[in-house]
C-alpha cells in the first residue's frame, strides 16, 4: 500500500482549500515515504535471497 500512486494519495486536497503550499508538503513527504519503503523492501528481499 506505501507504494501505491502517490496521485491517488492526493486526491483528497482537491479543492481552493488545499492547494499549493500543503498539497506540495503532502506530496513531496509521500515521494520520500515510497522511496524509503522501496529501499527497505529491496534490502529485506536481498537478504532473504541470501539467508532464506
Amino acid at each position: 500500500a506505501a507504494l501505491t500512486d502517490e496521485t491517488t494519495c492526493t486526491d483528497g486536497f482537491q479543492g481552493k482549500a488545499m492547494n499549493g503550499n500543503v498539497k506540495t508538503l503532502v506530496r513531496g513527504r509521500i515521494v520520500n515515504f515510497a522511496q524509503l519503503t522501496s529501499n527497505a523492501l529491496a534490502l529485506i528481499n536481498r537478504y532473504a535471497s541470501l539467508h532464506g
